[in-house]
């Protein structure tokens, strides 16, 4: 599904950039959303060596991501 939208708005690109960055900005707003709650929920169950490897990332990026969709400070 997101790889269908993510094709669209490559698509939408080619004749409306700016809507496109829209969609994009959407998007965004939309991971920030519903990023929240589960990024928490992880934060109390997960070690950032368990985080990271479950996300592709070495831990300084995982914990930057959690932190940022959880919005904490990565550096507590």
């Amino acid at each position: 599904m997101l790889a269908q939208v993510q094709e669209e708005i490559e698509k939408l690109a080619k004749t409306s950039p700016l809507a496109a960055v829209r969609a994009a900005r959407r998007l965004e707003v939309t991971a920030e959303h519903v990023g929240y709650w589960p990024a928490h929920d992880a934060r109390q169950d997960t070690t950032a060596e368990q985080a990271a490897a479950a996300l592709g990332l070495n831990e300084d990026a995982a914990r930057k991501l959690m932190a940022r969709f959880g919005g904490w400070s990565p550096y507590r």
